[in-house]
């Protein structure tokens, strides 16, 4: 196995807008599109069938006066995310996508994951607030990730 460098990762991410510094040797940052709150309750089932999803209200970012960004504003519980940025992953390779290092120093956690296929498996991540609540701004780093190529 070994890491892609940055030449090989600017040919395979799709970035909204451009990646001033958001590649760095063998490391990507990835940063925060949408919020979804996670309400009420799921059931689970033995199959789909059976199985009723948990709500999710879509959480806008607030812009405060003279402010270009928005903000969201986030107390303790669960939310989904989705990232701005899209990997087109090779297929003898895998994405490992974990929290960046100022989300975890904050309170804020999400899984580390492996993707071997953005568009079948990364409709977004959980990502866990703290009884400290946090205040995120759009664009702000949340994740960062590196791609290996297997043997």
């Amino acid at each position: 196995m070994r890491f892609l460098d940055s030449p090989e990762l600017e040919k395979i991410l799709k970035f909204p807008v451009r990646p001033d510094g958001q590649v760095s040797g063998s490391l990507i940052t990835m940063t925060l599109c949408d919020v979804h709150q996670i309400m009420g309750e799921a059931e689970l089932g033995p199959d789909d069938a059976g199985t009723r999803e948990a709500r999710r209200i879509k959480r806008p970012s607030r812009c405060s006066t003279g402010e270009e960004i928005g903000w969201w504003d986030l107390g303790q519980g669960a939310y989904w995310i989705t990232y701005n940025e899209r990997v087109e992953i090779p297929p003898d390779c895998v994405l490992v996508i974990q929290p960046h290092k100022r989300i975890l120093s904050n309170g804020v956690w999400h899984p580390a994951v492996l993707v071997r296929d953005w568009d079948k498996e990364m409709e977004g991540m959980l990502l866990t607030v703290s009884s400290r609540g946090i205040r995120a701004s759009e664009n702000t780093v949340i994740s960062c990730g590196f791609v290996l190529q297997l043997d």
